[in-house]
């Protein structure tokens, strides 16, 4: 009997190596499932990224070039009323001239006024 215990320990070992490696090889493959499974995943969330990066960049394309668009029209607004400020400046000197003008001429009536007071009192004395 020792003879055939002995083919049947080494068929028992046989088919518990065979069973522990299928075992084995089964949780590898659910492990490597898993993996690509973790990795599929991780590439779908970065493409849905990726869109709503490329939808924010575009949106923020759009929004500087409506900005460019808006400086360009300031500018053109800004370099034609150049013509009324310089007009507005020589206005504002013109104004301060009068106004110094208006003040000399007021100094100059007081100062006749005051000395045609002199001569009509210096008369009736």
């Amino acid at each position: 009997m020792s003879e055939q215990a002995a083919p049947a320990a080494v068929d028992n070992r046989q088919e518990m190596l065979a069973k522990a490696a299928t075992n084995m090889f089964e949780k590898v493959s659910k492990h490597l499932q898993g993996e690509l499974y973790a990795s599929t995943e991780d590439y779908k969330l970065l493409e849905k990224m990726n869109g709503v990066t490329t939808e924010k960049f575009q949106e923020l394309t759009n929004q500087a070039a409506e900005i460019n668009k808006n400086m360009d029209k300031l500018q053109e607004e800004a370099s034609e009323l150049i013509p009324t400020l310089d007009q507005i400046d020589v206005l504002e000197t013109s104004v301060e001239e009068l106004m110094n003008t208006a003040t000399l001429l007021d100094d100059y009536s007081k100062n006749l006024e005051a000395k045609y007071k002199e001569v009509i009192i210096a008369r009736r004395s």
